[in-house]
């Protein structure tokens, strides 16, 4: 058996058993959205954000002859009349036997990490990482691999020492990340207080987080005016250096969180009858 037909059984035994115990619980989120193609040519082993997590899988495998497994989060919400809203799904792919052990450690490895959209937008790929640590001979110089993305993405949006971005907005890539204009957003909290914040898009300020959390008010938007962020980085050292690779793209984060706090809401406030439990009393 080759090793990429077996990283893909793996991974569909891992979904099998994901569903199944999804099964015993009384929620579900309905698929309705579909990513359409991405406008940004940056790609982490020529996947991009929207991909199925099992085409993700059998290709990083194949690439990088990884085994990744999905790794489960549990979700519950609860209003304010006891009625709750409970989910478990599979949140991220991540490799296997790579651990806080190996990262904090000094031996050679390689890993990848993708955050995973919900059964929403059919558990597909929102942000991809990829973390190689190796001695510097089987590594290219930081300049070298950058003058490489150069060549094939163009000149970063912002480069900074052995670091290098590549921003796409709203009207397209961002040459300049830091010479943009500033914008402007209001914000309003919960209690009905209003600020002002400016921004340039794709820069900090902003959460970049793709794992999604249910929040009943977002006061603060996802990255407002930025569409995806592609980022490289070398921190290299005396005989190993490690290269990191970033793809996240907010579009697609910020239709999925939006989705994900529609349906769950609408479960909540829903005035069907709740069938009464079978506690033994």
């Amino acid at each position: 058996m080759s090793f990429v037909r077996f990283a893909r059984q793996l991974l569909i035994a891992s979904l099998i058993s994901s569903a199944a115990a999804a099964a015993h619980a009384q929620d579900r989120l309905a698929e309705t959205l579909t990513p359409e193609p991405r406008p940004y040519p940056y790609a982490i082993l020529d996947i991009q954000p929207g991909a199925e997590a099992m085409d993700a899988a059998s290709m990083f495998g194949e690439r990088m002859m990884l085994i990744l497994v999905p790794e489960q989060v549990a979700l519950r919400v609860e209003n304010g009349e006891g009625r709750a809203f409970a989910l478990t799904f599979d949140q991220k792919l991540v490799t296997q036997g790579v651990g806080l052990h190996t990262r904090m450690g000094r031996d050679p490895y390689a890993e990848i990490n993708a955050t995973l959209a919900t059964d929403v937008m059919g558990r597909r790929v929102l942000q991809i990482r990829r973390t190689i640590r190796e001695p510097n001979e089987n590594l290219p110089e930081p300049a070298a691999l950058i003058a490489q993305l150069e060549e094939r993405y163009g000149p970063p949006s912002k480069r900074d020492g052995s670091s290098a971005t590549w921003a796409w907005g709203e009207d397209g890539f961002i040459p300049d990340l830091d010479g943009q204009p500033l914008y402007e957003i209001t914000t309003v909290s919960q209690f009905g207080l209003r600020k002002t914040i400016q921004y340039r898009p794709c820069s900090t300020g902003f959460s970049a987080d793709a794992e999604y959390r249910f929040r009943q008010h977002r006061e603060t938007p996802i990255m407002p005016g930025c569409t995806a962020l592609f980022t490289v980085g070398v921190s290299g050292g005396a005989q190993l250096s490690t290269v990191s690779f970033s793809l996240t793209d907010f579009d697609l984060i910020r239709q999925h969180v939006a989705e994900v706090d529609r349906q769950i809401l609408e479960a909540l406030t829903t005035d069907a009858p709740v069938a009464p439990a079978d506690m033994d009393l």
